[in-house]
């Protein structure tokens, strides 16, 4: 072989051993759920950057196909069932049969109304508050295996509860409480875009990983009900201008163990630390504020107010995607007329993967979520994937722990929930870039190949399942490595 020759082939063979180097480097990436190579656990979001810049758009990736509408209170599952709880322990002696047996026709205004036109609603909560029997019942038989998971996410939990909560809920109407502790002494702000630069930082020195700003739409106030104000219909305040939009995710090692080793609490309190702390702030410089924090004290609805703020997309579970945190991203905001600079959505191709993934679909115990193709509902003037909120409910209240209650698979199994090792950071830089969508299915394939997952019914306690979770539990929550019983 001449030296041409040579050095030619010799350039091939060592193109293709690169190749399957790193192919096998990609290959092993993917695969290994232990990677730290990415997220970190410092709490401003320095190395969870994900540059929107290039995927600005005019007009948020949700279709608007009719007039859009506000959301009753009664669509929403917790105050739904709080009202229909209410009735049976205020109107029917705490019954619950009793109300059962009697139907839709016996129930007051609205709950009538609601239930007549979606009467497996109904059916669904009874059904639900069967498996919270069952959930006790059981608690008995697993209050030993999960009592760190039980302890961890309590402790959480007591942040929300009683007196001390924090914030403080509202006790009177917007337009009185919002303005209570506004300091009356205001320096004018050199601009609105110096007022978002100022409040997003300072979101972010408070804990937040990410932080966005966007006008408020009419569309996204809940109506029939307003803390401090009662029921009733009601005009959304005028001095309700903007929204702060922050998010944090769940602790990523329990996250990963749903349903049994994970929580929502833990995302909660966090959100709820910080929005107090972004509420006073904004009151000390002269502006009125409000919290809106789940799972129970806001009156805006939240993931539209991400998308719109340009924090990411709606995936076909329903959740806010974004790409530092995929599903995992917990949503808290804070209202106000502090002169702001609303952000702009972003098109980063999530609804589009979300199209053909379906993983969230497939995985789900309790059926809950849309297998279509693409959004096929119309929901109050908006086209999106319609997610069955009383089986999803039904199933929080099956998984094997009680205080953890919930599942969040969906959100655990989502690919772009992935830690984020270079095989990930590839694939999240290289999808939006790509017209042809090969990258999304490559993405797909990796993750369909090269994770196990369990199946819907088998994150169930038995007879359903075998209280499977997604990965494998840190060991900080397992009993059995500290105790014996």
């Amino acid at each position: 072989m001449d030296r041409r020759n040579f050095l030619k082939y010799s350039g091939l063979a060592g193109g293709a051993l690169t190749l399957a180097g790193a192919s096998t480097a990609g290959f092993m990436a993917g695969k290994n759920k232990d990677s730290h190579t990415g997220f970190g656990r410092a709490p401003y979001g320095k190395d969870q950057f994900f540059n929107r810049k290039p995927f600005l758009v005019e007009k948020p990736t949700y279709r608007v196909v009719g007039k859009p509408s506000r959301i009753q209170y009664l669509d929403h599952l917790f105050r739904r069932n709080s009202e229909l709880r209410r009735y049976i322990f205020s109107g029917a002696g705490g019954d619950f049969q009793k109300v059962r047996n009697e139907g839709t026709e016996a129930l007051p205004e609205p709950l009538k109304n609601y239930y007549e036109k979606n009467p497996s609603a109904f059916e669904e909560f009874f059904r639900a508050m069967d498996k919270a029997e069952e959930q006790r019942a059981n608690w008995e038989k697993y209050k030993d295996k999960y009592m760190l998971a039980e302890a961890w996410s309590t402790a959480h939990a007591s942040v929300l509860s009683g007196s001390g909560s924090f914030p403080q809920e509202p006790r009177e109407s917007p337009e009185i409480s919002d303005f209570e502790g506004v300091n009356s002494s205001r320096l004018k702000l050199k601009s609105p875009k110096h007022g978002s630069g100022l409040i997003k930082k300072i979101t972010h020195s408070f804990g937040a990983t990410l932080a966005g700003i966007t006008a408020i739409k009419e569309e996204w106030v809940y109506q029939g009900s307003l803390r401090g104000a009662g029921r009733g219909d009601f005009k959304v305040p005028d001095h309700w201008k903007y929204a702060v939009v922050f998010a944090v995710p769940h602790e990523w090692e329990s996250f990963y163990a749903n349903p049994t080793y994970g929580t929502s609490y833990d995302a909660y309190t966090m959100l709820r630390f910080i929005s107090s702390k972004v509420e006073t702030f904004i009151k000390e410089i002269g502006y009125p504020a409000r919290s809106h924090v789940p799972p129970t004290s806001y009156d805006l609805v939240l993931p539209p107010l991400g998308i719109d703020a340009g924090l990411g997309e709606q995936g076909r579970n329903g959740i806010l995607i974004t790409p530092e945190l995929g599903a995992n991203t917990r949503l808290a905001a804070v209202t106000t007329n502090m002169p702001l600079e609303p952000d702009k959505p972003v098109d980063l191709g999530i609804l589009r993967f979300c199209n053909k993934c379906k993983i969230c679909a497939e995985e789900c115990p309790g059926k809950a979520i849309s297998f279509e193709d693409s959004p096929g509902k119309e929901i109050r003037g908006f086209k999106r994937w319609s997610i069955d909120q009383d089986k999803c409910y039904t199933v929080w209240n099956s998984v094997a722990t009680r205080r953890p209650s919930g599942c969040r698979i969906c959100l655990a199994v989502c690919p772009y929930s992935r830690k984020n090792n270079w095989i990930h950071t590839v694939a999240r830089e290289a999808d939006p870039r790509d017209p042809t969508g090969i990258t999304s299915s490559a993405m797909l394939a990796m993750q369909k190949n090269f994770f196990n997952y369990p199946g819907g019914d088998q994150y169930l306690p038995p007879p359903e399942g075998e209280n499977k979770t997604y990965g494998n539990p840190p060991d900080w929550l397992i009993t059995e490595e500290w105790f014996d019983f």
